[in-house]
């Protein structure tokens, strides 16, 4: 169970003394911040509510809502007090108004433009004018009448009651008291959790992996050895405890309220002397820790405004906004833009060109809009990372599968390009790192001295390169992915190199499609026996020498033996960014003049399509020699054949004779090779059907 010290704030709410409490409708507002209307079952014969006196709400609370809904109190009072009408409210447009759609459809609200025919006649006929424009605003930041404004965090109007009549915060529990369910779900997400069924690994399906299980990176290595200096960012505000965590260490407020800040409280008696690299002397001080190995966290009202309580912040929570993703997502890694390359503290509110999803000006987007929750469970993965556990988003989701529209220049060779390998990002993501410098390689070799690390008391990071506005590389990408896990054994690549993540895809497999990734790179400690070394990274942080760092995570692994300092890389999906569609590439930024092969924008080569046996170069695979252009050859046959019908290595001859072949599908017959592949092609055989590779 998590540790969290806070100092009770009670707020008077009965100034000049107590009075009598009535009991209109609104109160059921106060039983609704625990359960779903119950108030039909109050009476004095019904045990579960007279439990409710003096323990779940006040005697007067309780004497009120009684006789209002019976005509007498359970001590026989019967003259219920007169009720008032509650004023009209100005319409907002939180989340929860998307039950007024559903009501109607499914959850559509994604579509909600200025732009959008079945949305606009919506106004006046199927919802107000003061829902729609209230909708409207809240999904794209201005109403269609040309407002613009960057809707503010948001809480439905019972839910800002409820939570206005807390009077005390005494941690996670005040929360739970009310919200079970929530928690628990939240405990059994990975957020919380920092593991999850791996399900799209391939070499470790169906284990439970993550950062906080058997997770290591070609960033900061092994967060587990970090001696809690990674563990701010985790919900979990216990850290990452030797036993498995409880509801009550949820921090709600890490997620649901952006002027939160904690840090966790630091135990003088831990100080520890070390020398680093350079001969001096440094202490650190860690984190109180109780006998479980539980941190203790407190607010950090320094780096909140002043005057900021508690009791303010369990009163003013609110659904997750950007900000509230951005918190540890922006500066990952250690700082601002450094790991995904497609985000940093700036994406709260980023530029048109920058991001046209995100933008306030544009689709002004939530994070969850696209990461869709269910049950505290989200949805999305990159290449690099272990879990999964809910279904991954898609470009399809919102625009369909033919996103390009009859009024776009060649829309039908475009849609074809969707619906066919290319993913969506490959085009309309051309460049990463654009709101700021990214990481493109550390070397631990090389200590700088970051004083903001250890929790502000400075620490030793290997030197990093980083870079702005870069052009990403390509891959195939399957949707699954290999991702090194400690105690591991790891394949060395031709170049000498260990790729530690990498996306699975094939061309022509049916599944895959090209997407923009970037390559991270930096080198690691690796065994004899083909195992990486996780370092106790803490120690390196402190001294700035790895070789220390390295020698404590041996002896923390119980590995034994040399180790060599091998370089290694890691592939990372591009997938933030969505650039305008005005900035989205030509035809021929791909493919030139549309005379033949070419390696432009997307490396078609590497990618696999220049391979052709000769007979398909030559154009005598399946007919005699004929010539066309590059792109009337592709027209005139796609309809007819597969891509992998031309697009093939060559074969190094049939799996078994004719004589024999043949007869496994049809009686022999004879024919030229082109007769035969003309008849076999079209049908969808495979070339592996008859051919060995």
């Amino acid at each position: 169970m998590r540790k969290i010290l806070f100092l009770t704030t009670a707020v008077t709410l009965l100034a000049g003394g107590a009075h009598a409490a009535t009991a209109p409708p609104e109160l059921q507002t106060t039983c609704l911040k625990c359960h779903s209307d119950k108030s039909s079952s109050v009476s004095c014969t019904n045990s579960k509510w007279t439990g409710h006196n003096g323990s779940k709400v006040t005697t007067v609370l309780y004497d009120a809502v009684t006789l209002y809904k019976t005509g007498k109190t359970c001590s026989g009072a019967t003259t219920p007090p007169p009720t008032t009408t509650p004023p009209p409210t100005t319409t907002t447009a939180p989340p929860e108004l998307k039950t007024t759609c559903l009501k109607c459809h499914s959850d559509k609200s994604s579509s909600v433009s200025c732009t959008n025919s079945k949305w606009t006649a919506h106004n006046g006929s199927r919802v107000s004018t003061a829902v729609y424009d209230a909708v409207t605003l809240y999904k794209t930041g201005k109403t269609c009448g040309g407002t613009t404004t960057t809707p503010p965090p948001t809480t439905s109007t019972s839910a800002a009651a409820a939570h206005a009549a807390i009077t005390a915060y005494n941690g996670p529990s005040t929360c739970i008291a009310c919200h079970p369910t929530q928690a628990t779900d939240m405990l059994n997400s990975l957020h919380m959790q920092w593991k999850g069924t791996a399900s799209e690994l391939t070499n470790a399906p169906g284990q439970s992996l993550g950062k906080g299980a058997k997770g290591i990176n070609t960033f900061c290595t092994y967060a587990m050895s970090s001696g809690g200096a990674c563990f701010n960012c985790h919900v979990r505000a216990d850290g990452n405890a030797p036993h498995a965590p409880s509801v009550n260490d949820v921090d709600c407020l890490m997620c649901h309220n952006d002027t939160y800040k904690r840090k966790t409280t630091p135990d003088p008696s831990t100080a520890l002397q070390v020398t680093d690299y350079l001969g001096q002397l440094k202490t650190y001080v860690f984190g109180l820790r109780d006998a479980q190995g539980n941190y203790f966290t407190e607010p950090d009202y320094a780096l909140m405004p002043a005057g900021t309580t508690m009791v303010n912040l369990a009163r003013t929570v609110h659904k997750p906004t950007r900000n509230s993703c951005l918190r540890c997502h922006a500066k990952a890694a250690g700082s601002d833009w450094a790991k995904r390359g497609d985000m940093g503290v700036n994406t709260a509110a980023p530029t048109d060109a920058q991001d046209v999803h995100m933008s306030p000006t544009r689709g002004n987007l939530s994070c969850s809009a696209c990461h869709t929750t269910s049950k505290h469970k989200i949805g999305g993965r990159g290449i690099d990372l272990r879990e999964t556990e809910a279904v991954d988003p898609k470009c399809t989701d919102c625009h369909g599968a033919a996103p390009h529209k009859t009024t776009t220049a060649n829309y039908a060779k475009l849609n074809r390009h969707a619906a066919g390998q290319v993913g969506c990002q490959t085009c309309h993501i051309k460049t990463y790192a654009k709101g700021g410098a990214t990481e493109i390689s550390r070397d631990w070799s090389k200590p700088v001295w970051n004083a903001a690390f250890c929790n502000g008391q400075g620490g030793y990071v290997g030197e990093e390169v980083k870079a702005a506005n870069q052009k990403p590389e390509y891959r195939f990408f399957d949707g699954t992915s290999y991702v090194y896990n400690v105690g591991e054994k790891i394949s060395k690549n031709a170049d000498g190199s260990y790729t530690m993540a990498k996306a699975n895809g094939t061309i022509f497999d049916g599944k895959s499609k090209i997407v923009p990734i970037r390559v991270h790179t930096s080198a690691l400690p690796l065994l004899a026996d083909g195992r990486i070394v996780p370092p106790a990274i803490m120690w390196m942080f402190m001294t700035g020498d790895f070789k220390q760092a390295v020698t404590k995570g041996m002896q923390d692994q119980g590995m034994t033996g040399s180790y060599t300092m091998v370089p290694v890389k890691a592939e990372m999906l591009i997938t933030h960014g969505v650039e305008p569609k005005t900035m989205a590439p030509k035809c021929a930024e791909c493919h030139g003049t549309m005379t033949g092969h070419n390696n432009l924008m997307v490396p078609f080569t590497s990618l696999g399509y220049h391979e052709l046996p000769t007979s398909a170069k030559g154009c005598t695979m399946c007919h005699s020699k004929k010539t066309a252009t590059w792109e009337s050859a592709h027209d005139t046959h796609r309809g007819k054949f597969k891509c992998w019908g031309c697009h093939s290595k060559t074969p190094k001859g049939l799996k078994s004779p004719t004589s024999t072949l043949c007869k496994t599908c049809h009686s022999l017959e004879s024919g030229s090779s082109a007769s035969v592949h003309a008849r076999h092609i079209p049908k969808g055989y495979v070339c592996t059907t008859c051919h060995v590779f």
